[in-house]
């Protein structure tokens, strides 16, 4: 375990730095016990703070600068480090492997792309994944699209053997579905001779990820509820069943009540999923993790589009409060990604301009930070209010 303290010129990337190092069970600590003492763009942190840090720091204390570009600093005894942003979390953590000569315990999932996240219900999920892998039960996850269910379903897939294969049937023709899905023999399809693996076959004894289950045709959810009952499958044209050690991770994008109401999901899929079935809050419900999220797509587009690494305004984080997301997570992506390529001001212009004009009074982005982490409830209730003010002026002028 690696004891750590990070000081931070810039709030949401001292966050998310200390975030991804929790992740890799990195153990926070006061900067008088650290091993690694990380400084996050130190041309920002106040002069007299980093002068006194060689009073305060044992000799034996590593330190880590991180920003966009060197600078010297006042110690003439330790060995300081440079980091460069932008950066990736598995560049991050392959360097501070490198300084410590020791491997975090992360599957390459939680190396690429780690699972964020401080809101309670996403810390919970993010406990149980090692927990849900070693079960063979299929795994319903619940959400609506953009939230992260396969990224979900590809770290509990990090603690298995096996492939990994994604099935999504939306993006094919209804006639394909099934073939596609359980396989078919010769002369199920119509110019086809030979005998085709479908995607159960396909995931072996590793994870088989459904897509949306409510783009399966009923015909093609009886299939699959024959297999949930007894472990295997026809191939379309079979007369000989399949067993399979597949495990099932089946997502859903649309409330389950609704679709039984509907009739376009069949009860006896939705009870047998039922038992381990894992709800995943959109953006809305989650803004403390809003930062969060922002930063880390804001490193890793700077990365990919090799441009210099850029903080986000208050003034743009206060129109991400007030945005609807209605596509969660992968919305909030794009958008980012529109920051890092044509820059702020054009995003705000572009997709911010039917936003309420609100102001929420931050002092500043630490401000905004800490009260999202400690009174997350009451100003959501307070962004909320804002909301409906806004819009029934709005109605009123009309």
């Amino acid at each position: 375990m690696i004891y750590f303290c990070v000081i931070s010129g810039e709030e949401p990337l001292g966050r998310y730095i200390y975030h991804l190092l929790s992740l890799a069970k990195g153990f926070p600590t006061s900067q008088d016990r650290a091993q690694l003492l990380i400084l996050a763009e130190p041309a920002k942190i106040k002069p007299e703070d980093l002068a006194r840090l060689p009073q305060e720091i044992p000799k034996r204390t590593h330190i880590l600068a991180i920003s966009r570009k060197r600078k010297n600093l006042p110690f003439q005894w330790v060995k300081v480090s440079y980091f460069k942003r932008p950066f990736t979390p598995a560049r991050l953590y392959s360097f501070v492997e490198e300084i410590f000569n020791r491997k975090f315990p992360l599957t390459s999932e939680e190396r690429e792309q780690p699972f964020l996240g401080e809101d309670e219900r996403i810390v919970n999920i993010r406990k149980s994944i090692p927990i849900l892998a070693r079960l063979p039960e299929p795994i319903l996850l619940e959400g609506p699209k953009g939230v992260g269910k396969e990224l979900l379903a590809r770290h509990i897939h990090g603690y298995r053997r096996g492939r990994f294969i994604k099935f999504a049937a939306a993006a094919l023709p209804p006639e394909m579905i099934e073939p596609l899905l359980f396989g078919f023999k010769p002369g199920v399809i119509k110019n086809i001779k030979k005998s085709k693996e479908g995607a159960f076959a396909k995931a072996e004894d590793g994870i088989l990820y459904l897509e949306n289950l409510e783009d399966l045709p009923l015909s093609a959810q009886q299939r699959l509820l024959l297999f949930l009952e007894n472990g295997y499958f026809y191939p379309l044209g079979a007369t000989e069943p399949v067993y399979s050690k597949v495990k099932l991770i089946i997502s859903l994008a649309t409330p389950p009540e609704k679709l039984l109401k509907e009739g376009k999901l069949l009860p006896e899929i939705f009870f047998k999923l039922a038992e381990f079935a894992i709800r995943l809050p959109p953006l809305k419900e989650r803004f403390i993790d809003l930062p969060l999220l922002a930063q880390y797509f804001l490193e890793n587009y700077a990365w990919i589009y090799r441009k210099e690494a850029i903080s986000l305004s208050l003034k743009l984080l206060e129109r991400f409060l007030l945005y609807p997301w209605s596509r969660n997570i992968a919305e909030l992506e794009e958008i980012i990604k529109d920051v890092v390529i044509w820059g702020e001001e054009k995003v705000l212009e572009t997709r911010f301009a039917k936003v309420p004009k609100v102001r929420l009074k931050f002092k500043d982005i630490e401000d905004l930070l800490q009260r999202l982490t400690t009174e997350s409830k009451e100003l959501m209730a307070q962004i909320e209010s804002s909301r409906k003010d806004q819009a029934s002026r709005h109605t009123g002028s009309r």
